[in-house]
């Protein structure tokens, strides 16, 4: 059975074909409404949190790094991995 080697050019090509230049975007906007909202929130959660913790870069303080770091990526993830499924299935 002659099959055909898959690789990444091939499938690129396949996708073209399919549906045009527009089927390498598909999902995108889905992404980008995801984004803002997303960034918004870790950076605002980030910069709360140094204010509350009164951290400041003079020192290194494990305890506060992890806790700001962990606590603004979780405010991050709550909105994007949702835009992330719904850009998946499309």
């Amino acid at each position: 059975m002659g099959s055909k080697k898959i690789n990444s050019v091939r499938t690129a090509q396949i996708l073209y074909h399919e549906e045009g230049i527009l089927r390498f975007w598909k999902g995108a906007n889905v992404a980008a409404s995801g984004c803002i909202p997303a960034h918004a929130c870790q950076f605002t959660v980030y910069e709360y949190l140094k204010e509350f913790t009164q951290f400041r870069n003079e020192g290194f303080n494990v305890y506060s790094t992890m806790m700001i770091g962990a606590a603004s990526t979780f405010a991050h993830d709550i909105f994007q991995a949702p835009a992330d499924v719904v850009k998946q299935r499309m």
